[in-house]
């Protein structure tokens, strides 16, 4: 995928996400306004307000990211067969700023590196690569480098580490995982992501030939007690809405159209 491929599908995306489509439905409000059709008009602002509050609320917020992470159970490390390799997709850090900056910037995603440093010290594989989190433009700032610091400092021998530094999405992930694992000759891996990320991700190397053993973990929906108050509009709902909703229609477009990536 070019750069400029990859920033239209991106910009396209936007446009599709629950904050994009709200803007939509209110543009086709003041459309109809503006040409005289009110009722049309005043039912499309009434769902752009209902769409917003929806993907909002902390109820439908844990609900959708729900469905997305009981695709996969967690199971501890030492529970899980040993693999070729370990693979950790790029997210728990936000990448590497350089020698004036080096500390790394962890996020919530940051528990797929405490993951995998559990499944290194039980043995399940004597390598691990990283990938991921390189800027869609100039390639800089890549999380993997971030990554593998974080992974040292967590007692992970640098000399097992591999990373792969220029991937901006999960497609070229795999790529990058497959070139790699030609000079191990490995075929068996042990995927470590998000598990609202890990159905997408299980599904694109799935595809790719190799043998995927899903290790899903930053699983972050718990079970909660009903409040009114989880139905009232809450900005991190709507972020978290918006990643989960990523989701679906990032796997809905690759099982649309299959990305070559054997």
């Amino acid at each position: 995928m070019s750069d400029m491929q990859f920033l239209f599908y991106k910009a396209v995306s936007q446009f599709i996400m629950p904050m994009g489509l709200t803007f939509i439905f209110l543009v086709c409000s003041a459309v109809f306004f503006i040409l005289g059709k009110k009722k049309p008009a005043i039912w499309l602002l009434l769902w752009s307000i209902f769409w917003l509050w929806l993907w909002s609320t902390p109820l439908w917020s844990d609900f959708i990211r729900g469905r997305l992470e009981s695709k996969f159970s967690y199971r501890p490390a030492t529970e899980l067969p040993s693999a070729d390799a370990i693979v950790v997709l790029g997210g728990g850090v936000r990448g590497y700023a350089g020698p004036k900056l080096p500390m790394i910037d962890l996020n919530r995603a940051a528990d797929r590196e405490l993951f995998c440093a559990q499944l290194y010290q039980a043995n399940k594989a004597k390598v691990v690569i990283l990938t991921g989190g390189a800027d869609p433009v100039n390639r800089t700032g890549a999380a993997a480098i971030g990554m593998k610091i974080f992974l040292i400092n967590l007692g992970i021998p640098a000399a097992v580490i591999r990373t792969g530094v220029n991937s901006r999405n999960t497609v070229e992930n795999v790529k990058e995982v497959l070139n790699i694992l030609k000079s191990l000759k490995g075929k068996t891996i042990l995927l470590v992501t998000s598990a609202m990320h890990m159905q997408r991700a299980y599904w694109l190397f799935s595809q790719s030939g190799l043998n995927v053993i899903p290790a899903p973990t930053d699983f972050e929906v718990v079970n909660i007690p009903f409040s009114y108050y989880r139905l009232l509009p809450d900005a991190e709902a709507l972020e978290n809405s918006s990643r989960a909703a990523r989701e679906f229609l990032g796997l809905g477009f690759y099982k649309l159209h299959k990305p070559e990536i054997k």
